[in-house]
């Protein structure tokens, strides 16, 4: 899978969680065992079509959280595919041992993690979920995905329904570029090659995405080849992704929109470790907690933006010798 998947040029802004209510709407007609559940959260347009027509597959929870997804394990128990809604500090937050309880059961939830990362421009560190990846990698038989725009987002949560067992689904909040073509095709557990390239490999997930795309631009025109891999999947993540771009480029930098310990730079560290030693930097919250800013002043305090993952890079390459 390569560019013939992106747009020539990014399109539309739109919400991730437009694209995932798009894929419920579509979902109730599919399936009718999908139910969707909110614990005090916006229900957008997903919410509203299922009040009108499916009024006894929609349930609001309230501010419980924990309750919520206990109840969407009772669900699944009984046949359903439950879509659990709330903003990602509360789901693991309040909601961990529940969590943990669905995938010891391995039971068919699908935990939609809203608000997820560091990049919500009117809340700071309360909200900002930056541990979520490595909370959850660590929970056996749970899948996690960060779609990186909403069309990706909707052929996540498609995809989810396709898959029987526990699944969470990261949503970064801001509108973001829609940056793939409708056709393509989205596979749990594979890594997207984006951008071919010799000289590094930039693996990146979720919100980051795109900049991690123009940061290969940039680096282009200093004639530095970079590969850009989107790392949707982050368990299971894809190994023979990584272990081929650490043989074939010889140098990696990594881009997340949380925390680098146990996070995707956490994923790429181990599996390099384990196979092929390069030289590699982790882009992200470096231990640190989120701000309130604007977008584009958390991408600056944070080393998150383009011309940050291009010094990176740089630096990454001169190490290769």
């Amino acid at each position: 899978m390569s560019e013939k998947y992106l747009r020539d040029q990014p399109g539309e802004m739109k919400m991730m969680y437009t694209g995932h209510n798009e894929a419920l709407i579509e979902l109730a007609e599919e399936n009718k065992d999908v139910v969707i559940l909110y614990a005090d959260f916006p229900q957008d347009k997903a919410g509203e079509y299922f009040k009108d027509k499916y009024p006894h597959r929609l349930l609001n929870l309230g501010i419980a959280e924990g309750n919520m997804i206990t109840v969407a394990g009772g669900l699944a128990a009984g046949g359903k595919i439950p879509f659990t809604h709330c903003h990602n500090i509360f789901a693991i937050g309040r909601g961990y041992n529940q969590i943990r309880q669905l995938a010891f059961d391995k039971l068919n939830v699908k935990i939609i993690l809203c608000n997820s990362g560091m990049l919500w421009r009117f809340m700071g560190a309360s909200h900002q979920m930056i541990e979520d990846i490595a909370s959850l990698r660590a929970v056996p038989d749970l899948v996690l995905i960060s779609p990186a725009d909403a069309v990706e987002a909707k052929k996540t949560s498609k995809a989810a329904v396709e898959y029987d067992g526990p699944v969470a689904i990261r949503l970064a909040q801001p509108e973001v570029p829609v940056i793939y073509n409708e056709d393509y095709s989205f596979e749990i557990g594979k890594a997207v090659r984006l951008k071919e390239g010799s000289d590094l490999t930039i693996f990146s997930t979720g919100i980051m995405v795109l900049e991690a795309l123009e940061a290969a631009d940039l680096l282009s025109k200093d004639g530095i080849d970079a590969r850009v891999i989107n790392m949707h999947t982050l368990k299971p993540a894809d190994e023979k992704a990584i272990k081929e771009a650490a043989l074939e480029t010889g140098a990696i930098v990594t881009v997340e929109d949380s925390n680098i310990l146990g996070g995707l730079g956490g994923i790429v560290s181990e599996a390099v470790t384990e196979n092929v030693l390069v030289p590699l930097q982790r882009i992200g919250a470096r231990d640190r907690y989120g701000q309130t800013g604007s977008i584009e002043e958390l991408k600056k305090e944070y080393n998150l933006t383009k011309i940050d993952i291009a010094k990176a890079a740089k630096e990454v390459v001169k190490k290769k010798t």
